[in-house]
């Protein structure tokens, strides 16, 4: 049940934010010293002629976020349940532990879907002709392991993020169950998914960009821009500055506050729906 309701909730969200996702990835990938504003990457998708340019990559989102929160969130049932002696008396850093496991848990298990996600969303129209042609022809001219570029900084980054939107999350949801007997009205736990995702996503975004960079990369078998990791931050940072580590995370923070929010309260209310306790 808990699979079923964190699948709806992945889909769900994403696709009613993934126009703001693409244009967070471009925004990410510009690593000139002039800065791509959000209007000049609306119009980059906008050229590419139809609504479904502004949903590029979304298939892959999907078919990888559902299955990606699904694991995550009953993942962090499992582990609640392992490092807890008291699952009903959990403490801040069992919470946090068992998120961050969680996220990691997933994040290992979907990664090359997400580096096919921002290979359609970053690269012009015409490079791949989907999911599957892309996955293809990663393999053929790259290899195999340029599937896995950029795991790493994601994994240094879902480890604080999954462990804080998490925790902040179910302890924000607790004290609303308790303040309205069991039956918080909606916009509340809207508002605490929004708030949670919001606080966890800038202590992890400057990882979010590395990953993003090193994924779209390389391709059709080019010479490689970056060599890894810190390569990535010592290059944006003397190139862009502090601020460069930060490029896209409004657009990020404006398509992610309200992803996250939606995703916690489908997934809480698909829950009520299939009789598993709110608590």
């Amino acid at each position: 049940k808990l699979l079923v309701s964190g699948g709806i909730a992945g889909v769900i969200s994403r696709s009613a934010t993934a126009p703001l996702d693409r244009l967070k990835m471009l925004l990410q990938v510009n690593d000139g010293v002039k800065r791509m504003t959000m209007k000049e990457g609306l119009k980059i998708m906008a050229k590419e002629g139809t609504i479904k340019s502004f949903f590029k990559g979304n298939g892959t989102n999907v078919l990888k976020i559902a299955p990606e929160t699904a694991i995550k969130l009953t993942m962090n049932d499992v582990y609640k349940r392992i490092i807890a002696t008291d699952v009903g008396n959990i403490t801040p850093p069992q919470r946090m532990a068992a998120g961050a496991l969680a996220g990691a848990t997933s994040q290992v298990i979907i990664y090359p879907l997400e580096l096919v996600k921002t290979r359609l969303a970053v690269c012009p129209a015409g490079t791949y002709r989907g999911i599957v042609d892309c996955a293809r022809k990663v393999l053929r001219q790259e290899g195999i392991r340029s599937f896995y570029r950029g795991l790493l900084p994601s994994m240094m980054g879902i480890l604080p993020y999954a462990g804080v939107d998490i925790t902040v999350f179910e302890m924000l949801k607790e004290r609303l169950l308790d303040e309205y007997d069991g039956m918080p009205p909606p916009h509340s736990i809207l508002g605490a998914g929004m708030l949670s995702s919001s606080i966890a996503q800038f202590s992890a975004y400057p990882l979010a960009l590395v990953r993003t960079r090193l994924q779209a990369q390389g391709i059709g078998g080019q010479p490689l821009k970056y060599d890894g990791m810190s390569d990535v931050l010592r290059k944006t940072y003397g190139r862009e500055g502090w601020r460069g580590l930060y490029k896209g995370s409004m657009t990020n923070l404006a398509k992610l506050a309200p992803a996250a929010g939606i995703s916690w309260f489908v997934f809480e209310e698909s829950k009520n729906m299939l009789g598993v306790d709110a608590r």
